[in-house]
């Protein structure tokens, strides 16, 4: 029997040689402390402090034709399981999927999978969020020296969660998982599309590279039956350089319906939509500090017109990464309007990052904001547009050993402006605190384990 057990753990090592293994983890603890985080904190309120944590445990197979991977976390709050427990729901597969190599170049991906394209601008892994970001899809991915081709493919049903599981659901396709968490509290934020078709291309040449993607979203009507409709994205994201500078920018279209309802009648009614962005930067590459200009605009929602909806939000984008740390704009909060029945945002910023030793850097921003549509105060009927506020952002990170890193942050909004606080609270008179901050600490344990 000894070695019958010594064959075959022989035989696993062999085969385990043969293909290439990974197996790594992931341990971050953030405490922050929350002095007007998304909306300006109000007199008498006093600020949140807490830790949260994300435990990651990765695993990855490639084998001639045949790869896999999967990825398994546990994110919590700290307190908020007791000390003598059982089980929880705090433990999920963040990705999971297999990968069939059709030729050196080409890959088709089945599962639950990371997206990002674009610098995380309408698709990101939202790694800054403990829970992170992935989505269930097929994707085909083809790259080249020069090209990258992909095409994906999702298709969501309800299932575990929503009163729905199999072996019960044997008939009907309604997917209605709404805003808030809806029927499932596991989809947080945004609806989710009943289905999505992407396609993606982007060309590199000597002195730059352009993306574009054409991305559509089919959903369910929430409130009328067997009813579906559908809004297009188009992106384009060009980047150039020239010697020791940096040019580029990004376009976003989206068109199409943004909801259907009924009316008394029983007429179906359909909300357009339509609305864009305009991004454009320029770097210094060869100064210190790399400093960074850019311009964001994201056109809002004009509230005088109730058939459509003009304003744009970036549906999957890691938007902690664009607009400011505080996460005033496009995180799971509204201004003047959720998502894109915003009242739209004019970003204009400076980002430095600056090398402090040879383990260490600090990084710098700074955002000056504005609304891109007025909105209407209900009891005054006076018109807020215009400024917001102005917010700075510092990141301070030291490589403490090979495998941890330690990142410290302060953020601050200053100038905080009536159309802010029409836009945050539907009030231009609102008492807040006179300082509106956010810090926090961060430790980040990465091992590889194989």
């Amino acid at each position: 029997m000894k070695k019958l057990f010594t064959l075959m753990f022989a035989i696993c090592c062999l085969g385990v040689m043969e293909a290439q293994v990974s197996f790594t983890g992931q341990y971050r603890a953030r405490g922050e402390v929350r002095n007007g985080f998304k909306k300006p904190i109000l007199d008498g309120q006093e600020p949140g402090a807490f830790i949260e944590h994300r435990a990651r445990l990765t695993a990855s197979y490639k084998k001639e034709k045949v790869g896999f991977k999967v990825s398994v976390q546990d994110v919590r709050i700290w307190g908020e399981t007791g000390q003598i427990n059982k089980s929880d729901n705090l433990l999920s597969a963040y990705e999971a999927y297999g990968d069939f190599y059709a030729s050196e170049k080409s890959t088709f991906r089945v599962g639950r999978q990371e997206v990002i394209y674009d610098d995380h601008r309408f698709f990101g892994s939202l790694d800054w969020a403990m829970q992170g970001r992935a989505l269930d899809a097929v994707r085909y991915m083809y790259k080249s020296d020069d090209t990258q081709f992909d095409v994906m493919v999702s298709w969501n049903q309800p299932g575990f969660g929503d009163g729905a599981p199999e072996p019960a659901k044997l008939v009907g396709n309604e997917y209605n998982i709404m805003t808030g968490g809806g029927a499932n509290p596991r989809i947080f934020n945004l609806a989710l599309p009943k289905s999505q078709q992407m396609v993606y291309y982007k060309k590199s040449f000597g002195s730059g590279n352009i993306g574009i993607m054409l991305e559509n979203d089919i959903y369910n009507a929430a409130t009328v039956a067997n009813e579906t409709y559908s809004n297009l994205t188009l992106g384009v994201s060009p980047t150039f350089t020239s010697g020791k500078m940096k040019f580029g920018g990004q376009f976003f279209y989206t068109g199409g319906t943004a909801n259907k309802t009924e009316s008394d009648a029983g007429d179906i009614v359909k909300t357009d939509l339509s609305g864009y962005m305009i991004n454009a930067f320029v770097q210094a590459t060869g100064v210190k500090g790399k400093p960074l200009l850019g311009f964001d605009y994201l056109s809002g929602d004009d509230q005088s017109t109730g058939d459509k909806v003009e304003g744009w939000a970036p549906k999957y984008g890691t938007n902690h990464k664009f607009y400011g740390f505080m996460d005033y704009f496009y995180v799971g909060n509204g201004h003047g309007g959720g998502n894109a029945a915003s009242a739209g945002l004019v970003d204009i910023y400076l980002k430095t990052s600056f090398k402090l030793g040879e383990k260490s850097s600090l990084l710098a921003h700074l955002h000056q904001f504005m609304s891109a549509e007025e909105r209407i105060n209900a009891d005054s009927g006076e018109s807020y547009k215009g400024n917001l506020g102005t917010e700075i952002d510092l990141v301070y990170v030291q490589k403490l050993a090979p495998e941890l890193v330690l990142k410290a942050g302060y953020s601050q909004m200053f100038g905080i402006t009536d159309t802010m606080k029409q836009l945050k609270f539907g009030n231009p008179n609102q008492e807040i605190q006179g300082m509106q901050s956010w810090g926090w600490v961060m430790l980040a344990f990465s091992p590889k384990f194989l």
